[in-house]
């Protein structure tokens, strides 16, 4: 084909060849092509013992998905937390008994809601997965610890501090903030103002856990505007999860830039700095108070107890008593404790707000219980009303807790389901998204029905595959804590007062990403916003 060869060069014979042409010009681009042949023929390698040889191999799903992390980047990153919802769907496909598929190479995701308290089990060991953890950046805190057993020793140094015994304890702390919030609510609403309900309850959840754990409460039900910045703060760093599972180097790269950049990119950053260096000063403090107890100092008679005094008394070695382990422990804890709670009580606000015969029964039970709105009703005794439980509860399931899917790994043994060996190492994850919107345990799962929930023997079935909080040794921490926050804040604000909402709809609440929490359609939105009406007197509980 002379036409064809007439393109390209006629390669030089011996006599064409320069002069200063040896082996050691040629040899560079023979190592050049070495490294492309030997990385294609690993790329290719990979791919076959993937689809073909890996212990996974046999479990159904799509193969793309197997061989790259891509596909899993593509639906989290790009599109923003739609993954989850990609799974559902590849659950759909692939089976309705088996419903498993790969979600990444080395992962499996498993939709069988009565597998649930297998995987996550108390009494046998559970890794953490570090693809997960490592966005978080916090490796030193119990949430971010991969093994069992050191988890099992940190964990259990706090666990007395968080028993529901404590919380009771502390009933008048919540009781006051509730209050300082009602407050706050009347001052917004002065006028017919807009509510920022949302605002309100993340500051609420906020003061709270801060002052739960470290006796300081930095006042953000105080601020003016109720922070807006502080929220998405929270919801952006979650977002940011998403994104350096992969891309790790980004977060490095904003570790490394200057704060005044950071914060000048996003404003709400400053916030985040600013509890952080509180967070650093109030171990400090706290170390300090110690000491001069010891001394037998009478200024610190008196002195409230701290989530670092229950570390520093516990059997936990010195190594792990150190202030930098302490500051990242209670930064998770406080990330953890603030926008999961709030947002359950914007979706029960939301609900409860867009069905008025909701409403109007819960507020019948509230007033049987207590006829005046402004008198305090008992944890215990909220507790114990069967509708105002049955709004919580339902709160939960539609806020999910924390809504990406949790892996754990078994580090030794064999995790049998079925026909089918997972083999220990196996990251396997489950998500309380699916879980909850599983129509064969609660039908009709996207639509708001504390109704559910009221038969007692119903209850007791579906609270086992209600995971808002988790389950096994990991479960959440603050769980007796959000709860108590959740009960009476619910209670005593729908007592109280007569809203409109207004600039709200299903695509400001309802989750449409998974971002580590889940967030609405309206990334931009600030959540529930109503409109005061007036203040309900005991007359007007039972007409509203």
């Amino acid at each position: 084909m002379p036409g064809f060869r007439a393109h390209f060069p006629t390669p030089p014979t011996g006599q064409d060849m320069p002069v200063n042409m040896d082996i050691h010009s040629i040899l560079p681009m023979h190592l050049f092509a070495l490294i492309v042949v030997s990385v294609f023929a690993y790329v290719i390698g990979s791919v076959v013992y993937q689809l073909h040889f890996s212990p996974l191999s046999r479990f159904p799903g799509p193969k793309i998905a197997a061989v790259t992390y891509l596909y899993e980047f593509y639906y989290d990153a790009i599109l923003k937390g739609r993954y989850i919802f990609k799974i559902k769907e590849l659950h759909e496909k692939y089976g309705t008994f088996i419903d498993k598929e790969y979600t990444r190479p080395r992962e499996l995701h498993i939709n069988d809601p009565h597998f649930y308290n297998v995987l996550y089990s108390h009494s046998n060991p559970r890794d953490k997965e570090y693809y997960y953890l490592k966005p978080f950046d916090f490796p030193l805190s119990s949430f971010g610890t991969e093994s069992h057993q050191l988890h099992r020793l940190r964990r259990g140094a706090m666990n007395p501090f968080f028993a529901r015994g404590r919380v009771l304890q502390q009933e008048s702390l919540i009781q006051g903030l509730v209050k300082k919030l009602c407050s706050r609510i009347e001052n917004f609403g002065a006028g017919g103002g807009t509510v920022p309900l949302s605002l309100g309850y993340t500051c609420l959840t906020t003061d709270l856990i801060t002052t739960f754990t470290m006796d300081r409460c930095y006042g953000y039900l105080e601020a003016p505007d109720w922070y807006p910045n502080w929220g998405q703060v929270l919801r952006d760093a979650s977002e940011m999860s998403v994104v350096s599972r992969q891309l790790t180097w980004v977060l490095s790269l904003l570790k490394m830039l200057p704060k005044s950049l950071t914060m000048s990119l996003n404003p709400g950053l400053k916030l985040f700095y600013t509890l952080a260096e509180r967070c650093r000063e109030r171990i400090d403090e706290v170390q300090y108070e110690r000491q001069r107890e010891q001394k037998g100092s009478e200024e610190t008679v008196g002195r409230k107890k701290t989530v670092f005094d229950q570390i520093f008394d516990s059997r936990l070695s010195g190594e792990e008593k150190r202030p930098a382990r302490l500051t990242q422990e209670v930064r998770s804890i406080i990330g953890a404790g603030t926008e999961t709670t709030s947002n359950c009580l914007s979706v029960i606000s939301f609900h409860l707000l867009r069905n008025p015969e909701k409403l109007r029964r819960l507020r019948e039970e509230l007033r049987e219980a207590e006829p005046d709105p402004t008198a305090e009703i008992r944890l215990c005794q909220l507790e114990s009303l069967p509708y105002l439980s049955s709004v919580v509860l339902e709160g939960l399931r539609l806020s999910y807790g924390v809504s990406t899917r949790l892996q754990r790994k078994s580090p030794r043994d064999v995790i049998e389901y079925g026909k089918y060996a997972i083999p220990p190492g196996t990251p396997v994850g489950m998500s309380s998204v699916i879980m909850h919107h599983s129509e064969e345990i609660f039908p009709d799962s996207y639509n708001f029905v504390p109704e559910r929930w009221l038969d007692l023997q119903e209850r007791k079935y579906l609270e086992k595959y209600m995971v808002s909080f988790s389950s096994g040794s990991r479960r959440c921490l603050g769980m007796n804590l959000a709860k108590a926050e959740i009960f009476i804040a619910a209670s005593t604000i729908f007592r109280r007062f007569d809203f409109e909402m207004c600039d709200t709809t299903l695509d400001d609440i309802q989750i449409h990403h998974d971002l580590f929490i889940p967030r609405p359609k309206n990334l931009k939105t600030i959540g529930v916003q109503a409109r005061l009406k007036g203040k309900l007197v005991a007359s007007k509980i039972s007409e509203k």
